[in-house]
């Protein structure tokens, strides 16, 4: 059997990462479970499993950890399938990359600033509006022409990678 394969999903808030791993486990990629010890934003916040911070202590077979604006995020295979998705930060990129077992292939999400803005909150916006991506990335997807772009966009990143 080979290595495990890992879609890492990188970009900011508001670019379209969770909705990109939808779209991904609709077409049967599972993603990897996410674990935070962040308060839930809303009944619509599904992408994590929210743990305090002794639960978090407690989680096993981490496959990449990262602090972001002060909380704890891991993610975690639940499940035995050739590939995944992660929505996940560039520390945690470097993370998995580095892990021998998995194959990565890294996915960076850009939109322009005024769709991420009507996206996400104004805190999480100002966080990530400066930040300069550092690292190479196998793929860049632009999120600029609506739902049926992106999905267009995520079936040929599948054609790439299968």
């Amino acid at each position: 059997m080979g290595k495990t394969k890992i879609i890492a999903i990188v970009g900011r808030s508001g670019s379209g990462k969770s909705t990109i791993a939808d779209m991904l486990q609709k077409k049967g990629i599972p993603p990897v479970v996410s674990y935070t010890t962040r308060p839930k934003r809303d009944k619509y916040d599904v992408h994590h499993k929210f743990v305090s911070d002794n639960e978090y202590d407690n989680i096993f077979d981490k496959l990449a950890e990262t602090v972001y604006a002060g909380y704890r995020y891991c993610g975690k295979l639940e499940g035995h399938h050739d590939c995944y998705s992660y929505v996940i930060d560039e520390v945690g990129l470097k993370m998995i990359k580095d892990n021998n077992k998995l194959d990565v292939y890294s996915v960076l999400v850009l939109s322009p600033q005024e769709d991420r803005q009507k996206r996400t909150t104004k805190e999480r916006f100002n966080r990530d509006k400066d930040y300069e991506y550092k690292l190479n990335y196998d793929h860049v997807i632009l999120n600029l022409y609506g739902l049926d772009e992106l999905e267009y966009q995520v079936d040929c990143l599948l054609k790439l990678i299968r």
